[in-house]
């Protein structure tokens, strides 16, 4: 569902007369939305609205749908970027809640890798039917993509939640129930999600992290979208193809994150992800196409290798602290990054004429920033000497 429209935004926007500066507001707008859709959903985490929460995703993404047909204007781009980042809200924090209660320390990246490649699938599906269909009948495809959307919903729906319907005596609900919610973990107070601190500097690397999300989600879909000669259809078939081909890589070293020596695996892939900033900065539309295309598919290699290590990493940490903490200071702290980081870049693209050199100027200036993932691993000199005296296997 996400594939079928939610993924083309960035691209809808700019086809509606939107400039870089109002994207980058829209996405500001979004961080602000899920932060206050957050806090609603944490109420409903602690009461064990499980049914609830699934029922308000799909009903989130519908509405997101309907109001994108209503070609956005200013004052509806308003509506609809807070509507997004309630259902972002809605969408991540569930994921990452069950996700975490199907990993362990020996497994998270094996199991995030399944996960991935299970998760490709579908959402390459919705990118090649979202694309052809608004490639070929234009905006109007919206309807289409919207009784599309219900259908799926409703299926979708039908077949999480009826396996819940059993009386309160069903035993394996019951654990299933259990298994999902922490009652010990009561919904976070804003005292509590100002004062979470810890040893590995997450906090500032869940501010960092948001930023670099949203440049993925949003703004390399729409350069994406520029070098493939603004179609639809392109954008999609590159995307899946390019991820159909990385998940075949994956299959092959995904349980090897896993037994790898992970502070060396880390910072491999800390680098690697800052090395693709780069060259997504420098890559140009004029190349030839075995060029561009070798280019895309090592930008993306990096970054899903990093994503995968990172992800590792975070969850690893989520298990040995107070889980729905941290899992919820995560999603507080990255969309208050996105809140302010492209708050900023608004304002400074206000005047900004050329789409194209706005956004390659931003990734050069993301590339020495996502150095600062190095953090995640080294927060203070002792634990720098402690990770590269222990030995460890290798890659």
């Amino acid at each position: 569902m996400i594939g079928l429209l939610p993924f083309f935004i960035p691209v809808i926007l700019w086809e509606s007369g939107a400039s870089l500066a109002k994207i980058s507001g829209f996405i500001s707008l979004t961080g602000a939305g899920f932060i206050i859709t957050l806090w609603y959903w944490d109420g409903l985490r602690e009461n064990n609205q499980w049914t609830k929460i699934i029922a308000l995703s799909f009903i989130a993404e519908l509405l997101l749908i309907g109001l994108l047909a209503w070609q956005p204007s200013s004052l509806s781009i308003f509506g609809l970027a807070l509507l997004n980042g309630a259902y972002n809200c809605f969408y991540w924090s569930t994921q990452r809640a069950m996700f975490n209660h199907i990993s362990s320390a020996k497994t998270t990246g094996n199991r995030f890798g399944n996960f991935q490649i299970i998760v490709v699938i579908s959402l390459k599906v919705g990118i090649l039917a979202g694309g052809y269909l608004l490639e070929t009948i234009g905006i109007t495809a919206i309807t289409a993509i919207a009784a599309l959307s219900v259908l799926t919903s409703s299926i979708g729906f039908y077949l999480l939640t009826k396996g819940n319907t059993a009386s309160p005596h069903n035993k394996q609900a019951d654990r299933t129930t259990n298994h999902i919610n922490n009652i010990e973990e009561p919904a976070l107070g804003f005292t509590a999600i100002l004062a979470f601190k810890d040893q590995n500097k997450s906090k500032t690397i869940f501010l960092l992290d948001g930023p670099f999300l949203y440049l993925e989600s949003y703004f390399w879909v729409l350069s994406i979208y520029l070098l493939t000669h603004q179609s639809l259809f392109t954008l999609g078939f590159i995307v899946v193809a390019l991820t159909l081909i990385l998940s075949v890589v994956f299959f092959l070293i995904k349980t090897k994150i896993d037994n790898a020596h992970q502070p060396t695996i880390f910072i491999i892939g800390a680098v690697a992800y800052a090395a693709s900033w780069l060259l997504r900065g420098t890559i140009d539309s004029q190349s030839e196409e075995l060029v561009l295309y070798s280019t895309l598919l090592i930008i993306g290699f990096f970054s899903t290798f990093f994503r995968l290590v990172f992800n590792k990493r975070f969850y690893d940490i989520a298990k040995q602290q107070n889980t729905y903490q941290y899992l919820i200071c995560k999603s507080y702290y990255s969309q208050f990054g996105i809140f302010i980081f492209f708050g900023v870049l608004a304002l400074v693209f206000y005047n900004q004429e050329t789409v194209k050199t706005g956004l390659a100027y931003t990734y050069l200036w993301a590339a020495p920033l996502a150095l600062g993932y190095s953090l995640y691993l080294f927060a203070s000199r002792n634990k720098f000497h402690k990770y590269f005296r222990t030995s460890g296997k290798t890659l």
